[in-house]
């Protein structure tokens, strides 16, 4: 079963977070966010990221990391 880890995120966003978690070993699908989304000027749409619900807490704590990272760079 799949389950939502982002929802309404930028196609951009989106690909960059799917090649964090594919490398990490987590199986991502996007998709879009709804049936007839209009494509919003330099994103592309905004879609949803769905991992396996096994690996759900796997793929949260990944984010969690790497946004924790991008802090500690920035300082």
């Amino acid at each position: 079963m799949w389950k939502i880890l982002f929802e309404q995120i930028d196609f951009t966003t989106a690909n960059l977070i799917k090649a964090l978690l594919e490398d990490n070993g987590v199986e991502v699908v996007i998709k879009s966010a709804k049936e007839f989304d209009p494509v919003i000027f330099g994103q592309g749409g905004m879609v949803q990221i769905l991992v396996k619900e096994e690996d759900f807490e796997k793929a949260q704590q990944l984010l969690k990391e790497a946004q924790a990272d991008e802090q500690n760079s920035s300082l």
